[in-house]
C-alpha cells in the first residue's frame, strides 16, 4: 500500500475537521507498513507534519500503564481482584475498600473524577512530580458500588500510576520506561527532551473553544500555556503532564509503532499471550470511548471490529486503534483537541482498514 494513498485520506479528513495537521503509522504483525504526515505541525512556521513529528501521547498512555500492571501480575506482586487499598494502605477510607484492580483497569470502580488534577501541566523542564503526589490531587470519592457501571474516569489510572510505584519500588515513569519502552526500542519519554522539543507539533485551540474558558476559571495557575493567536486558532505553549499515568508520554507515531506491533503478536515481549488476550477482550459491558461501544477489556476499549483508546487534551488528538482480524494496527496524532477531531480519527481508520 502506497504512503500516498493514506495522504489522500487523512488530508481531506483533517481539513474538514478544521486539524491543522496530522501524523500517522499502519502496521501489521510484521512491522511498520506506511507512516507520514498530513497539513501542518506548526502554522506559523509552515513546518509539515511528518511520521518524525512529536505530539502528547495523552490517554492513550493508559494501555501503558495498563500493560506494567498486568506484568505486575504475571509475576505475582499483584492480583487482578486485590483491592487497591491493600497497596496503597495510606488513602484506605470507607467506600474504598471493594475497589479492586480489575476495577481500576475497565474504568468500573465507581469513583467521581477530578477534572482539574486531570488537566494540571507543567513547563517543559520543571521537575515531574511522583504519582503518589499526584494523587493527592484527586478527590477518591466513591459515586456508585464497584463494578456496577462503566464510566470513563483518570482518576483510577492515577491511582494505577501510584500502584505501580509503589510496587515496582521505581517511580511510575521508570517503571514503564525499564519494562516497556526500552524493551521495545521506543524513545517516548514523559518530559519532553530537547530534541523532542525541536521537533514538536504546536498545539492548537480554537479561538472560541470552551477549554480556554476553563483554564482562565478552573485553573489560573497554568494560564500561562495559552499563547498567540493565529487566525481561528490559539496556539499553546509546550508543556508536560503531571499525571503520568493517564496521559504522558510523547513521542512520534514513528517511535510509538513498536507497541502496536508488539500487541498485534500476543504481546511478545511485553506480556504473555494469555495476559494479551486478557486485555484485549471485553471484560465489562458499556461504553467508555466515542466509538468504542461494547466495553472495556483490561486497558482496551472494546469496539464491534477493532480495539482501541483514544486521546486528548490542551491541543491534541490521538487514536490508537487494532483490526486484530484484519493483522492491522493505525496510530493517528492530530495538532488540535476537538470532538470533530476525535470523529475524523475514527472515520480516518475506518477508511484505511477498508483498504486491507
Amino acid at each position: 500500500m502506497q504512503t500516498e494513498t493514506f495522504s489522500s485520506i487523512i488530508q481531506p479528513e483533517i481539513k474538514a475537521a478544521g486539524v491543522p495537521g496530522c501524523s500517522y503509522v499502519v502496521v501489521n504483525r510484521d512491522g511498520i507498513l506506511a507512516t507520514g504526515g498530513a497539513g501542518l505541525a506548526d502554522i506559523r512556521q509552515g513546518r509539515v507534519a511528518s511520521a518524525e513529528t512529536v505530539y502528547h501521547l495523552f490517554s492513550a498512555t493508559k494501555l501503558y500503564t495498563a500493560t506494567a500492571v498486568m506484568q505486575l501480575i504475571e509475576s505475582g506482586q499483584l492480583g487482578l481482584d486485590m483491592p487497591f487499598v491493600e497497596i496503597l494502605p495510606e488513602i484506605r477510607r470507607p467506600g474504598l475498600e471493594s475497589i479492586s484492580i480489575r476495577h481500576l483497569l475497565t474504568h468500573t470502580s465507581g469513583l467521581s473524577d477530578t477534572i482539574k488534577a486531570a488537566l494540571t501541566v507543567r513547563r517543559v523542564g520543571e521537575s515531574a512530580p511522583e504519582a503518589a503526589e499526584v494523587l493527592k490531587r484527586y478527590q477518591l470519592k466513591s459515586i456508585r458500588p464497584a463494578g456496577k457501571k462503566v464510566e470513563y474516569a483518570n482518576v483510577g489510572y492515577a491511582i494505577l500510576g501510584a500502584v505501580i510505584a509503589r510496587v515496582s519500588g521505581q517511580s511510575y515513569s521508570t517503571a514503564i520506561e525499564t519494562n516497556i519502552l526500552r524493551p521495545l526500542g521506543m524513545n517516548a519519554t514523559f518530559t519532553h527532551t530537547p530534541a523532542q522539543l525541536a521537533a514538536s507539533a504546536t498545539a492548537y485551540m480554537g479561538a472560541w473553544d470552551p477549554m480556554r474558558l476553563l483554564v482562565g476559571l478552573l485553573l489560573p495557575e497554568i494560564k500561562w500555556v495559552l499563547g498567540e493567536r493565529i487566525g481561528g486558532f490559539v496556539a499553546l505553549q509546550p508543556y508536560d503532564l503531571d499525571s503520568a499515568s493517564i496521559g504522558g508520554l510523547v513521542s512520534s507515531t514513528l517511535d510509538f509503532a513498536p507497541f502496536l506491533t508488539a500487541s498485534l503478536n500476543e504481546g511478545r515481549g511485553l506480556v504473555q499471550a494469555e495476559t494479551c488476550q486478557q486485555m484485549q477482550s471485553l471484560q465489562a459491558r458499556g461504553q467508555a470511548g466515542y466509538e468504542a461501544r461494547l466495553g472495556m477489556g483490561l486497558g482496551w476499549k472494546i469496539g464491534a471490529d477493532f480495539i482501541n483508546h483514544e486521546g486528548g487534551g490542551a491541543g491534541y488528538t490521538t487514536e490508537t486503534r487494532l483490526y486484530p482480524s484484519k493483522n492491522l494496527g493505525i496510530l493517528l496524532m492530530m495538532n488540535l483537541s476537538s470532538a470533530k477531531a476525535h470523529k475524523a480519527a475514527h472515520r480516518i481508520c475506518e477508511s484505511i482498514a477498508q483498504t486491507f
